[in-house]
Parts: structure tokens; C-alpha cells; sequence
């Protein structure tokens, strides 16, 4: 399994979880090509060299047609909260105003129709969900009404959707945060006077780990702890073996901390290593068929780790599901909340238990039928399992009009690694 721990001590920002990934081995070329997907015209990613402290960083800048963007103004974290969203309640929501470019329901389409790989856009509509629900809270209104003139902008959206299609460059299947500086004082913004942190904030990181340490400002933005809430479980870092690591830089360089996330790529050096989890569990027996499989897609996009539905004979000899959710403690309420909303339960039941996992390892192989992804499951070095990616082997098989099983079995016939088959 590649793991990605990020040290998210001095803050965190959109941007630079983007710059440490670039740091930490990631392809600023693929990153372009990936965002050209999203059809924003004129936008293209730079990077730089930079000293935050004593520390050589990479800083993300997203340009809009040959010009810097002030991308996510909250970035400039640590000193003045900049980051305006309008939430829409404000806006003729209750209306029925057609979406702007900034509306949740927008944004979502726009992913959903660039052709991204799936565990990107599930992850960048996981993390985008998980800040629109705050807002929602907030500030009083549906979550399909919350508009992010802000953080829907361009550079912010290319911010969420770059760290993920980052993630999955460098092959990252588990990624691990620190606690995270909530910072305080007060921000002026155009809601006007408001003390820090930011509400949205807050609310995204309900059930993650923070701590205070006299520093004023923002130090996390609503955009960062929503890529770190919803794709990461919190805690330090694991027993691994260190690939490489990365340091992303924030806009500001104040004296007493180095402005910068840096993250640790690797591979877990116990590949059984067992994890706490929380599973919800629900049982209905009045919800039509094709309503669970946008059930359990609603339940991954919220951050869960696994989702399913189960036949079972209820009270009085119904027929009925039994919907079981893995999540992160973290992800529990939000999770928890989702599974209410788009299921017919009038309840949950909750409770821990231990989740091991084999270490995993994406390779890709060169078939007659082109290139296809193989996932391996290793525990002690030995590998167990070796998976064909279905999306590679369903696509190869349409290119060439033969069974998907056909692709499979030349993809496991051309994995040479030891101790496999």
C-alpha cells in the first residue's frame, strides 16, 4: 500500500498540498494535460523554487490566460482571512436562479463530464461534497444551493482537482494527516467582521484533531481541510519505508515557522497493520432497486471507505437491505449523515472495529492488448493478490472486440514479480 502522510502542523492550503505532492515526485506536464480535462480555457499550473524558513519548497501558481491568479486568497493563511465565499443564501437561491459557474451543482458537472480516472473525480467530488455541506450548515441553506464564488473560481477548482489527480500519479492509496492549527483572532471579510477560524472551517473538520498554538490568522483554509478531511483519516506517521518526500510552499514567509506542508511518500512496513474504523449500519425494506447503487456512490463520494447492501429477511418476513458503511472516525458524521439522506432509515447503528489491509502496489504492464494497471496485495514482501484494473481491461477489450476475461489473463500472464503466481 502507498501511503502519503502529510505534516499539516504549520497549516495547510489547497495549493500547497498541490506544491508538496509536486515536490515529492509528481509530473507537472501530466498535472496540465489532467486539468485541460475540466474546460477551463486559458489555465495552466507553474511552479517555483522558494525558501519558506530554512526550507527549498515548491509553490504552485495557477495562471488565467497569460495572467497570475489570486488563486484561493485565503492562501495567504497566517495573517488576513481573505477568502469571500458567497454562499448563495444571500443570492436568490430560493429562486430558482439557473447555476453560475460557482454553484455546487455546476462545479459537480464539470468534473463529472471531464473524463478524469474514477478514483480521481471520486475524490475531488468527495472533498468538494464534504465543503459544501459545510457551507450548507453554516449558512442556513440546501447544499445544491451553496455557491463558491471563491472557492469555485477557476485556480481554487484547479487546486482540489489537481491534488488529486496528483494523488493518483504517485500511486497514493492511504493518506494519514496530522492535527491541524486552527489559528484565532478576527478576519475582515464581505460578510464583514468574523472570528477566526472560519466556520466553514470548523465545520469541516467536525471529529479531526486541532490544537491552538498562539499563532493569529488563518492557518488552515476551508479548501485545504476539506482535501485533508475527506481523503485522509488523522494520525502520525506510520512504520514505513520513505520513498520521497515533498515541501509545499504557502504565498507568505513569516519568521517563526516555515510556511510550508511537507508531506512523506511510502510504502507501510507492516502490511497488516490493523486500523480503527466505524461502521454504520442501516436496514430498510422500502427502498426501490435502482436507488442503491446512487446510494452507495452518494456514500463513497462522502468518504466512505467501503460501502454495501446485503438481502436479508426482516420483521414480519419482509424482504429488505442490510446497507453496511466503513468509515475513518473522522468521516463517521458526515457519513452517517449521508446514508439518512439518500436511504429511507429513520436510524443508525454504529460501532469500532479493527480494518487490516494487505500493502498494495499499482504496476502497469504491457499486454498485446496495451497497457493495463494490475494492483498487487503483498504481506511480508510475498505477493498474495494481483488484480487487473476492470476499467483498463473493459476498455482494451471494447478496442479490440474480445472478453474483458481475455485482457485479464494476458495482463496476469505478463506480471513477473517473486513469489507470484
Amino acid at each position: 500500500m502507498t501511503t502519503l502522510w502529510i505534516d499539516g502542523s504549520a497549516g495547510v492550503a489547497g495549493d500547497m498540498l498541490c506544491g508538496a505532492l509536486l515536490d515529492a515526485g509528481g509530473d507537472l506536464a501530466g498535472l496540465q494535460v489532467e486539468l485541460e480535462r475540466l474546460g477551463l480555457e486559458g489555465l495552466t499550473v507553474r511552479t517555483r523554487r522558494v525558501m519558506r524558513g530554512a526550507f527549498a519548497c515548491t509553490k504552485l501558481d495557477v495562471w488565467m490566460n497569460g495572467r497570475a491568479a489570486d488563486a484561493e486568497r485565503e492562501h495567504d493563511h497566517g495573517h488576513q482571512h481573505q477568502h469571500g465565499h458567497e454562499h448563495g443564501h444571500e443570492h436568490g437561491h430560493e429562486h430558482g436562479h439557473e447555476p453560475t459557474s460557482g454553484d455546487w451543482g455546476a462545479i459537480r458537472a464539470r468534473i463529472e463530464r471531464a473524463r478524469l480516472a474514477p478514483r480521481v473525480q471520486a475524490r475531488a467530488i468527495a472533498a468538494f461534497t464534504l465543503l459544501a455541506q459545510a457551507e450548507a450548515r453554516v449558512h442556513g441553506c440546501a447544499v445544491d444551493q451553496v455557491a463558491f464564488h471563491e472557492v469555485g473560481a477557476a485556480d481554487s477548482i484547479a487546486d482540489m482537482v489537481g491534488f488529486c489527480v496528483l494523488l493518483e500519479q504517485l500511486g497514493v492509496d492511504e493518506l494519514i494527516a496530522s492535527e491541524l492549527p486552527i489559528g484565532g483572532g478576527h478576519a475582515e471579510t464581505r460578510h464583514g467582521r468574523i472570528s477566526l477560524p472560519a466556520p466553514a472551517t470548523v465545520q469541516v473538520l467536525a471529529g479531526w484533531p486541532m490544537f491552538q498554538d498562539g499563532r493569529r490568522g488563518e492557518l488552515v483554509t476551508p479548501t485545504g481541510a476539506a482535501l485533508i478531511a475527506a481523503l485522509a483519516q488523522p494520525g502520525p506517521m506510520p512504520s514505513m519505508r520513505s520513498q520521497s518526500q515533498g515541501w509545499g510552499a504557502g504565498s507568505r514567509n513569516p519568521p517563526e515557522l516555515a510556511n510550508a506542508v511537507r508531506v512523506v511518500l511510502g510504502q507501510r512496513t507492516q502490511a497488516t497493520s490493523p486500523t480503527q474504523v466505524r461502521v454504520i449500519e442501516a436496514q430498510v425494506d422500502d427502498l426501490p432497486g435502482e436507488a442503491v447503487p446512487a446510494l452507495l456512490q452518494a456514500l463513497l463520494d462522502a468518504g466512505a471507505l467501503d460501502a454495501t447492501a446485503t438481502p436479508l429477511l426482516m420483521k414480519k418476513g419482509r424482504p429488505g437491505l442490510l446497507i453496511r458503511v466503513l468509515a475513518t472516525p473522522a468521516r463517521e458524521a458526515p457519513v452517517g449523515r449521508c446514508l439518512l439522506a439518500h436511504s429511507s432509515s429513520f436510524g443508525l447503528r454504529t460501532y469500532s472495529a479493527e480494518r487490516s489491509v494487505l500493502e498494495r502496489e499499482h504496476v502497469e504492464l504491457q499486454t498485446r492488448f496495451g497497457p493495463i494497471r494490475v494492483k498487487l496485495g503483498r504481506a511480508d514482501g510475498q505477493v498474495l493478490h494481483a488484480s487487473p484494473e476492470h476499467e483498463d481491461c473493459a476498455a482494451a477489450a471494447a478496442r479490440h472486440g474480445v472478453s474483458i476475461e481475455r485482457v485479464r489473463a494476458a495482463a496476469l500472464r505478463a506480471l513477473e514479480v517473486p513469489g507470484w503466481p
